[in-house]
């Protein structure tokens, strides 16, 4: 096997003899063994051919979510969003990302599309075969409660909606 992370050839070892990684969760996933949507440390989670939901009812500040023909929906209606800025990282690749977002929060996406789409509150920011997506909700800056969405659609899409 050779490592994701590193690309170092490993023999049936738990970890990379290079950088570490735990292989495990590679390998687990190459022979089908994959839990329904895994996570990669406390702030990364990945769907590989899955589906999975998460929501802030524990602390998603910072996290990162993948899906690689997979699907996630991530809800931050389910408990109230605290004062200041929330940063998500959402990947798509030939999957599905959908993010419930309250209504009193502020939106801004940043991020790439490469033949996928985002799509935030109706706008469709990007949809073809190379684009940038920036989308900020007016007064941004100064909202009490704000959401940055670094968002890469790669044969896939995100949905940011209420």
């Amino acid at each position: 096997m050779f490592c994701p992370k590193c690309g170092a050839e490993n023999g049936p070892t738990r970890f990379c003899r290079s950088c570490g990684t735990n292989l495990t969760v590679v390998s687990n996933v190459l022979d089908g063994n994959a839990a329904r949507g895994f996570f990669l440390g406390r702030k990364t989670s990945v769907n590989i051919f899955q589906s999975s939901s998460l929501s802030n009812q524990s602390d998603l500040d910072g996290h990162t979510a993948l899906s690689i023909f997979g699907a996630t929906r991530i809800d931050l209606t389910a408990a109230s969003l605290g004062i200041g800025e929330l940063r998500l990282t959402v990947i798509s690749i030939f999957g599905a990302i959908e993010i419930l977002v309250p209504d009193d929060t502020a939106v801004r996406v940043t991020g790439v599309s490469i033949f996928g789409g985002v799509n935030v509150r109706g706008r469709e920011l990007s949809n073809g075969i190379v684009g940038v997506n920036h989308y900020e909700t007016p007064g941004y800056s100064s909202a009490t409660r704000r959401l940055h969405i670094d968002a890469t659609s790669i044969f896939g899409g995100v949905k940011i909606d209420k």
